[in-house]
């Protein structure tokens, strides 16, 4: 299946398993009915190193299980006072 995926924050920089990872929106091919997880792995980042998913405009958790053709958006974990 294909999703959009767009990184945000430090997440660019993290990423070291995606060759076609890119600043900015950019399409990802993973296995049907593939979870949230399986992307992070997939890609190179560690699950703590992402604190927040957005699929489709809503919060998901980790175990969401994508279908073809979802926008996911990835947040660092927020950190300040």
């Amino acid at each position: 299946m294909l999703i959009k995926l767009r990184l945000h924050e430090v997440l660019n920089d993290k990423v070291s398993g995606c060759a076609s990872c890119v600043k900015g929106d950019f399409e990802y091919q993973l296995p049907t009915g593939a979870a949230v997880s399986c992307l992070l792995k997939e890609i190179g980042l560690k699950s703590s190193s992402v604190g927040l998913v957005i699929v489709n405009g809503r919060q998901a958790a980790k175990d969401y299980r994508l279908k073809n053709g979802d926008r996911v958006e990835l947040f660092a974990p927020l950190s300040g006072g």
